[in-house]
């Protein structure tokens, strides 16, 4: 029974990290603001008039990267009765969701007013209905020491059919695109189990320099949806791969699998007319799931299996020079959110999902979804 609660909670919210893909982009009708001084040596930053940079604490929800949002004047119904405002929620930051996205439930603890409707889309087990889409308002960042102020104003977000349970919605590229000079992840450094650098995020409302040590590649906006993409080289192969920070995971299709030479686990089939035989392999891949060799989403024709490679696999990101990821475990499986890829059939192309267990292996990354660039 343990084991197949995991399996269950990871089905319900790996279906969401691919996120919301409607089948025409949308505008949301979002302002930004932001003005204040950075300080290298401080997480917290002050509000000033003289930069447009600021670095707050990144919140690691389990394996998802998260920022503290503060919505000064909503209120659950608690605090209504109390006649008072204020709540903070935490979301996740998906470079691959081009559309923000909240707990249908806080939608409507919150009395959130309703703007619009999101049209049918795609996530990673397949098809989602539509949502209607609500207006958070202005927002605030947590984690700063000095006295708060607006960062945002008129966000807005869609409710799914599915929520996530690891916070109560997505930040997807409709937010991260409003940051002209990209938005810096640091995964923090830790060195003799202490924190050298606390995991971070930093928003630039101006184009800054980047250090020459790190090196570039270019995103390839996809068709229709523009969700962002870059070209990855795995075991000496080039192919597509969507970056993917709402992915704890690493996943190709079995069509990238096989051109890269990738061997997976070998899971039994359950599907046999006999019963102690089918008994006898879900006992099997029950005990492959604890050994985290098979990890089991929800899709919408039915469970989807991702398979853990036996070996290590090369893993570089093609830009300016190679970006060496070092040699990782993958998983494989056509998971039906792939199609944003044109990964799903045997005649499809080899297509790649780049979560963070593989991004985080170097320090940090700015997305720069306006210059179409990221930086390792």
């Amino acid at each position: 029974m343990k084991t197949a609660q995991t399996i269950t909670t990871f089905a319900l919210v790996i279906t969401n990290t691919i996120g919301f893909i409607p089948q025409h982009p949308l505008g949301f009708g979002l302002r930004f603001s932001l003005s204040s001084t950075l300080d290298e040596a401080d997480i917290n930053s002050t509000p000033t008039e003289e930069s447009a940079s600021i670095r707050v604490p990144l919140k690691n929800l389990g394996p998802y990267p998260a920022i503290g949002l503060r919505f000064p004047n909503l209120a659950t119904s608690a605090q209504r009765e109390r006649n008072v405002t204020g709540v903070s929620l935490d979301f996740v930051v998906d470079t691959a969701a081009n559309i923000n996205t909240i707990n249908a439930q806080v939608a409507q603890e919150l009395l959130l007013e309703k703007v619009g409707t999101a049209p049918a889309g795609v996530g990673a087990g397949g098809a989602l209905d539509g949502g209607e889409t609500f207006l958070l308002g202005d927002i605030e960042l947590e984690g700063l020491d000095e006295e708060p102020f607006t960062f945002m104003t008129e966000l807005t977000a869609s409710a799914l059919q599915i929520a996530s349970p690891a916070s109560a919605g997505l930040l997807g590229t409709a937010f991260l695109n409003c940051f002209e000079g990209g938005v810096d992840f640091s995964w923090g450094q830790v060195e003799e189990g202490e924190i050298i650098e606390p995991p971070s995020f930093t928003f630039h409302g101006e184009v800054v320099s980047v250090d020459s040590s790190r090196p570039r590649a270019k995103i390839h906006s996809l068709d229709t949806t523009l969700l962002p993409s870059v070209t990855v080289n795995i075991n000496g192969h080039e192919m597509p791969a969507l970056l993917d920070t709402g992915s704890p995971v690493t996943v190709m299709n079995s069509v990238a699998a096989k051109v890269a030479g990738v061997d997976v686990v070998d899971l039994p089939t359950t599907e046999t007319n006999n019963p102690f035989t089918k008994v006898q392999n879900n006992m099997k891949i029950a005990k492959a799931a604890s050994r985290g060799e098979v990890l089991q989403i929800a899709g919408s024709d039915g469970p989807v299996n991702l398979l853990k490679s036996i070996s290590n696999v090369d893993f570089c990101v093609v830009g300016d020079e190679s970006i060496d990821f070092g040699a990782n475990p993958i998983f494989v499986g056509d998971l039906p959110g792939l199609a944003a890829l044109d990964g799903i059939g045997a005649d499809s192309s080899p297509a790649v999902v780049l979560g963070t267990d593989i991004l985080r292996k170097r320090p940090k990354m700015l997305f720069r979804g306006q210059q179409n660039e990221v930086y390792f």
